[in-house]
């Protein structure tokens, strides 16, 4: 059967969008990830070595601070929260004053499992590293072993090692920054949060409670808008080495 012109056009065209199409669904995935765009919101910190960063206001979930049981915002010292969950073991410490720090570590049961979970406690701010790099833990001393610790081990809030820099965005949100070593295949991914957190009225009374005694006829509303809050800080470093997440830290903080 002979085809009209009509039909003929018709297929090329559709033929064509086809092709022209294609490109942009095999590129899709290797577009590098996008970071968190300058907001009115924003702030900047400085670091120890004087130089600026920028600090998204913004929270995230508390579950990306639950891992193995342990949870970096809870009341209790992660360190004994750790000990508590997964066993007892040797720390680790370094530094003091500010610079302190002090780490737990625990791996795998199996042996070729280069799995590490590593807590750490500073002066003022609980973290924890999740790691698959052999410099994970930089200590000699071996690191205790525990059937908790294994490689599909995630935080509550679904990270784990081996995902793309496109799952661990969608958990967590653009980043702040974003660097790329094309010559080694590794990106580094780093979020600086900040966000405010009224407190409970069962934090507040205490409080309260010191300030009436201070001053009898204390605005206990206009005090409240004042200082009735705290700060969360979060500072979250994931690297990847062809695009599957081989570091991840997370460290929480708060400021009244």
């Amino acid at each position: 059967m002979p085809i009209s012109p009509q039909v003929g056009r018709a297929a090329v065209s559709v033929l064509l969008c086809m092709v022209v199409a294609l490109p942009a669904v095999q590129t899709s995935g290797q577009q590098k990830p996008q970071i968190a765009p300058p907001s009115k919101s924003d702030s900047f910190g400085t670091d120890e070595n004087g130089k600026k960063f920028r600090v998204q206001h913004r929270e995230i979930a508390g579950t990306n601070f639950q891992v193995a049981g342990v949870d970096l915002a809870a009341r209790a010292e992660v360190l004994e929260q750790a000990a508590r969950t997964l066993g007892r073991v040797e720390t680790k410490a370094t530094g003091d004053a500010a610079d302190f720090l002090e780490e737990a570590c625990y791996r795998p049961m199996e042996e070729n499992d280069r799995t590490r979970l590593i807590f750490q406690r500073g002066e003022v701010s609980p973290s924890f590293v999740l790691s698959s790099e052999p410099t994970g833990w930089k200590w000699k001393t071996p690191c205790k072993r525990s059937p908790k610790i294994t490689r599909g081990l995630a935080t509550a809030s679904g990270l784990h090692l081996g995902q793309t820099q496109e799952q661990v965005i969608a958990i967590l949100g653009l980043p702040t920054t974003h660097h790329r070593n094309t010559q080694i295949g590794r990106d580094d991914l780093a979020y600086e949060l900040q966000s405010k957190r009224w407190m409970t009225s069962r934090e507040l009374a205490p409080l309260l409670k010191d300030e009436l005694k201070k001053h009898p006829k204390l605005d206990q509303s206009l005090w409240i808008r004042n200082y009735g809050f705290y700060s969360l800080w979060v500072s979250i470093d994931a690297k990847f080495i062809n695009d599957k997440l081989s570091n991840l830290r997370i460290l929480w903080s708060e400021t009244y």
